[in-house]
């Protein structure tokens, strides 16, 4: 081995900067950089590198070397880098298999087995099968031999991982038999063979070519004899990222401590035989800042060794060197919550700004967190993107795919219909305002409310007569969604099928014109232009990422069955799987960074954020295959395996000259716990007695304050408009003078503003609908036998016409099962009541309408009603009765004016409202309370005040007029909040808990 060809460049200094500029050295002509090659970790690294060589050759012009990413090699790597990977060796290496493909081909393997006693359903195995790659994967970068799972003895595990083990064993020596029926391989695999066919090449026949490999910790096994071959070749050199020298002495711990940033290049150099002394300083010489070393200093006693840090105890003694200079330029600040996080370090952000050429970069693994600092830099109109990406399923046309099958799954109904017809991509055909303007008409018609029947074709027949409407249901909305609905019924449809119909309805959905298919010219036949859509849905990197998947299901999935009410779910987890990535950096100063893409790419400020366990280091990954014992059985790492990776980037980062630290204290409403190396960081600051001198951020929190005041909002006083006379109502049902005398105010929203409250979309059955229907099918009875004696048949009668009323909802469990056997019962008891009382009775009015007028300052007032059940005696005198499913008013509520529906319908009858015969005693008003429950079915109350007469009726009515009738009266919202109404949609207009207290107000 060439010691002397193995180099590093110290953490806190620009790496790719720096290597950019030791390249240029090395290279002793124009032409030798030129066909230089520099092979970096990832696409990531490669470009950060690119942009370095064009900033150190101040954008003069250069042919620059070879950029090579050697842990992110494409499929098509061997022809882009023929030079590199071709050859004989690995001409006849089998393309690398489809991720996708490989995924279903693992579930259809998983789901030929029962795991925990059950067989896995597809969205379930396609799950798993996504972590069993993940698996296969890791056992081909460490070169874990999988043979050994057949030496495992079953009896030291529960009967679960015994299981597992029979399964994985099984896996293991079927798998390479099935990828070679496929003529594929693993691309894991194949990226292996691709690097060590180039090391065994070189080694045969070392190039004389100047070849540099840079910035990897050689976590992969053929990546590091790779890098073993490149240092021994005869102008190969090494660049390793951040060694710590200076760790030395406990250079034997750190190799054994998996979470130490140094533990893998330690890994690294006793694979290569040599010791960090061994290393020397890139030839680009990077002058190292006293406060840079120092902070390497202090963070190489923040990551010391577990076994060592008994040490801290007499840090002041053993190093009076390290003092404040070691934090100047680092600050550490703590927020309350995660919106309070982004606000500050938005702010930070744009604060760069306002100093020429400086940059900055946000390094979070926490993307919600990135997503607020977003969000909140839109305050500025600063528009910048997450390089770490997003899922597909955050995307435009991710989204709509789902919205699309989740419609299907929901057989249209209301909400899912809704969410797609909503979305900004769909436009059936038609210019996207005039389709969203139609989709409003509909949903406020027959989407809000009930729930119409199953499909689009309840929707339109729930639209009737509308002729416009049923033709852009037809025409905009049911041809562009036949392919989907064809593949959705197909009787044995496949994920192939499934992709390509989705894909035609997505691309019809989206189009915003209309073509004529080749089979007629006829305008009726013109449909969505399937090209059009495809131009609108597939326009951005999301669109092209929701493309690519399709285009992969419809080629991987042809063999694959599936029932289509899993395929919402599979679809959903494939794309939550899928990560999209900004075709280029949207600011040119400015960037949020993952901790992966941060790695080899430095700013003048770096901001490390949600700085707490869980995302500093992360979370061990989830493996549901194989316990620790097991992984260290077939020589795969722990599955903390990314600590060491992710204290390594800290260390990175830490170390730069001017670095800032957040965390949130809660987060969701919990508590979080900051970083195991924040707690270090604390100890042994205090330890050195230099606590106090850590900056805090105090400074950045009056920013905040100054960019978020705390206002305390004045105590508003109770609404009371009041409105000219000429806008006062003269007309009042029955069921609004209880809204007048306890609610002024949402009387005032409702007959002056003319506010009406939109129906939910779907709604339930409720107290509501069950009240209407029982309400219709009495009705309905009554006007069939308005008098006489009752048929021996009227139970049988009865229950007729309410299963006319229900059959709308009888498809509900609640109703069918619940509403109608109490409906039995009720119908039972009212058959009884009208048995007992049919004799004394000359005619029954079955929601009667009625009216009469009253006299006021300001002119006649009208109040109408329409009554339930209005009972004509045969001596002459009136019966006032109202159902009630739900709460019934008391008889003090009505003698005080407080529940007056009864005695305004008494007041109209008495006036010859009804059937204009004034005069007619009043002899009962009644609330029948119709339960249906076994230990009482139906109750009777009557509530006719004792000293109650129409005329009295009449007089507070007056009253009533004559006080709105003034112009100066008002409409106050709740004046007595001990007589608030049981329902009033407009209480939140009012903004009650602003000004009132409830429960004291008077």
């Amino acid at each position: 081995m060439r010691v002397s060809s193995v180099y590093n460049i110290p953490a806190g200094t620009p790496f790719a900067k720096e290597l950019a500029k030791g390249v240029i050295q090395l290279a002793s002509s124009p032409t030798d950089l030129a066909r230089a090659i520099v092979m970096v970790p990832s696409q990531r690294a490669a470009q950060a590198l690119r942009s370095a060589f064009l900033d150190v050759t101040k954008g003069q012009a250069a042919l620059l070397p070879r950029m090579i990413p050697i842990g992110d090699l494409a499929d098509d790597v061997a022809d882009v880098f023929p030079e590199l990977y071709g050859g004989a060796d690995t001409a006849m290496l089998p393309p690398a298999i489809s991720p996708l493909r490989r995924q279903m081909m693992l579930a259809k393997l998983l789901g030929g087995f029962k795991l925990g006693g059950q067989t896995p359903t597809f969205p379930q195995a396609m799950m798993l099968a996504h972590t069993l790659g993940q698996l296969l994967d890791q056992l081909y970068n460490v070169d874990a031999n999988p043979d050994q799972l057949r030496d495992m003895l079953p009896e030291r595990y529960s009967a679960h991982w015994q299981d597992i083990i029979k399964l994985l064993t099984i896996l293991v020596d079927n798998w390479p038999a099935i990828l070679a029926s496929e003529n594929v391989m693993d691309g894991v695999d194949r990226r292996n063979r691709l690097i060590r066919a180039r090391v065994k090449a070189w080694q045969d026949n070392p190039p004389e070519t100047l070849i540099v490999i840079a910035g990897s910790t050689g976590s992969i096994i053929a990546t590091r004899e790779l890098i073993r071959c490149v240092s021994n070749l005869p102008n190969g050199h090494v660049v390793l990222p951040g060694l710590d020298s200076g760790a030395v002495p406990e250079w034997d711990a750190i190799s054994h401590d998996s979470g130490h940033p140094q533990y893998q290049l330690a890994q690294l150099l006793h694979f290569m035989d040599i010791t960090p002394l061994d290393v020397q300083n890139w030839v680009s010489n990077p002058e190292s800042q006293p406060a840079t070393s120092a902070r390497r200093d202090l963070m190489r006693e923040v990551f010391r060794p577990a076994p060592t840090t008994a040490t801290w105890r007499q840090l002041s003694e053993d190093r009076p060197d390290l003092g404040r200079d070691a934090l100047q330029g680092l600050q550490v600040i703590e927020t309350h919550d995660r919106r309070a996080e982004a606000g500050l370090i938005a702010a930070d952000l744009r604060a760069t700004l306002e100093h020429e050429d400086q940059t900055a970069a946000l390094i979070t693994p926490d993307r919600h967190l990135a997503e607020a600092v977003i969000a909140e830099l839109a305050r500025w109109k600063i528009t910048i993107d997450d390089s770490a990406g997003t899922t597909l399923l955050t995307h435009r046309a991710g989204a709509f795919l789902q919205l699309l099958v989740e419609a299907m799954q929901e057989n249209f109904a209301p909400l899912a219909l809704l969410g797609v017809l909503k979305h900004p991509c769909a436009a059936g055909g038609m210019a996207q305002a005039d389709f969203r303007a139609k989709v409003r008409h509909i949903e406020k018609l027959v989407l809000r409310g009930q729930r119409p029947a199953p499909g689009l074709e309840g929707l339109a027949i729930a639209i009737g007569d509308d002729k416009d409407l049923r033709d852009f249901i037809a025409i905009h909305i049911a041809v562009p969604f036949t392919p989907l609905v064809d593949a959705w019924q197909a009787p044995a449809p496949t994920m192939a099928s499934l992709a390509r119909g989705l894909g035609q309805t997505a691309e019809m959905m989206a189009a915003q014109t209309m073509c004529i298919p080749s089979d007629g010219p006829d305008t009726e036949t013109r449909v969505a232009d399937k090209n059009d859509g495809a131009l609108h849905l597939w326009d951005n990197q999301g669109g092209k990422a929701a493309a690519d998947l399709l285009k992969n299901l419809v080629e991987h999935g042809h063999d694959q069955a599936v029932n289509a009410t899993d395929f919402a779910q599979t679809l959903v987890q494939i794309m939550q799987d899928i990560t999209v990535h900004a075709v280029q950096q949207s600011h040119p100063r400015l960037a949020i960074l993952g901790a992966v893409e941060s790695r080899m790419q430095t700013a003048d400020h770096l901001i490390i954020a949600g700085f707490n366990e869980g995302n500093w280091p992360p979370q061990p990954q989830t493996d549901p295959w194989m316990n620790s014992d097991m992984r260290k059985a077939v020589g795969l790492p722990p599955h903390n395996w990314r600590t060491s990776l992710s204290a390594h980037d800290v260390y990175m980062a830490i170390c730069n000259p001017k670095v800032t630290i957040t965390r949130a204290q809660r987060q969701n409403d919990a508590a979080t716990i900051p970083s195991r190396w924040l707690q270090r960081m604390d100890v042994v600051l205090s330890a050195l007695g230099i606590a106090k001198a850590l900056d805090r951020g105090d400074e950045k929190f009056e920013w905040l304050a100054i960019l978020n005041p705390k206002t305390i909002p004045n105590r508003i006083k109770r609404p009371a408009p009041k409105p000219p006379l000429s806008a006062r109502p003269r007309k009042f049902s029955a069921t609004e003078i209880d809204m007048w005398i306890n609610d002024p105010y949402a009387l005032y929203a409702k007959k002056i503003l003319k506010l009406r409250q939109l129906d939910d979309i779907d709604r339930p059955p409720d107290a509501a609908l069950r009240g209407t229907l029982f309400h219709n099918v009495l009705a309905d009875f009554t006007r069939t036998f308005p008098s006489g004696s009752l048929p021996d048949t009227a139970y049988q009668d009865l229950l007729a016409i309410g299963k006319t009323h229900f059959a709308d909802q009888w498809a509900t469990p609640d109703i069918r099962y619940f509403w109608w056997p109490r409906f039995e019962m009720v119908a039972g008891w009212i058959i009884e009541t009208e048995k007992q009382r049919r004799d004394d009775l000359a005619f029954i009015h079955a929601e009667k309408k009625g009216s009469t007028i009253l006299t006021g300052p300001a002119g006649p007032v009208e109040l109408s009603a329409r009554a339930d059940r209005l009972e004509k005696t045969k001596d002459g005198t009136w019966h006032i009765i109202d159902y009630k499913t739900g709460i019934v008013p008391s008889k003090s509520k009505v003698a005080s004016g407080r529940a007056t529906q009864l005695l305004v319908e008494a007041l109209i009858a008495w006036d010859g409202g009804y059937d204009d015969k004034p005069g007619c005693d009043i002899a009962k008003m009644q609330y029948w309370k119709l339960s249906g429950r076994k230990n009482k079915i139906g109750d009777i109350y009557d509530v006719l005040p004792d000293d109650g007469s129409p005329e009295n009726t009449r007089d507070m009515m007056q009253s009533l007029i004559t006080l709105f009738d003034d112009p100066e009266a008002t409409y106050p919202a709740e004046p007595n909040i001990k007589f608030k109404l049981s329902y009033n949609p407009y209480r939140h207009l009012a903004r009650i808990s602003e000004w009132q207290q409830e429960g004291h107000d008077e």
